[in-house]
């Protein structure tokens, strides 16, 4: 018969990560988007804006990425600062006239790479048929959705040991035998 394991305490290397933030919501506008360019593998890429210390893009693809499907479009969230970040992300796009109607990305918790790593960029490059984009535009503008939410910065745990030295000097200053002083 086995005895039960009881976890006396659990040990920790390096600092685990938080609990995650609460979603942050970037509205990103690609105005004239019908008038972009279509060629396959030629992306447009939006201002960079800030989110959790991070400098972010979304790059679009309105004639789709070599990957993609024919008639699709590609959208992809990018990390443009120097350091990796894990993010949960998705990306959204609304209807202009009926808001229940939507296109919509989801993804778990990723590892956006530093800038220029290879890595710093997730999304899909079947996002949407073009044609139907084209009946989301509003005034001639495509309004995507970036909502993103990262790990909450912990203050690392560190194990400090505790040091008996000055218990023990003033425990030999208060001992008469062993104390020197006549």
């Amino acid at each position: 018969m086995d005895a039960a394991v009881k976890v006396a305490a659990a040990v920790h290397v390096g600092t685990p990560p938080g609990p995650l933030s609460d979603w942050i919501m970037r509205e990103v506008h690609f105005h004239e988007f019908e008038g972009l360019t279509t060629e396959r593998g030629a992306a447009v890429k939006s201002p960079e804006f800030s989110c959790f210390g991070h400098q972010w893009t979304v790059k679009i693809y309105p004639g789709g990425k070599d990957r993609s499907e024919e008639g699709n479009v590609a959208v992809f969230l990018c990390n443009e600062s120097p350091e990796s970040i894990q993010a949960c992300y998705k990306i959204i796009l609304k209807h202009p006239t009926d808001q229940a109607q939507r296109i919509y990305l989801a993804d778990q918790l990723k590892t956006f790479g530093a800038e220029r790593s290879g890595k710093e960029s997730w999304g899909n490059s079947n996002f949407a048929n073009r044609e139907t984009l084209l009946t989301y535009l509003n005034n001639g503008t495509l309004t995507i959705e970036i909502h993103l939410r990262a790990n909450k910065q912990t203050e690392p745990t560190s194990f400090v040991p505790s040091n008996p030295i000055c218990n023990n000097i003033l425990k030999g200053f208060n001992n008469e035998e062993m104390s020197d002083v006549t």
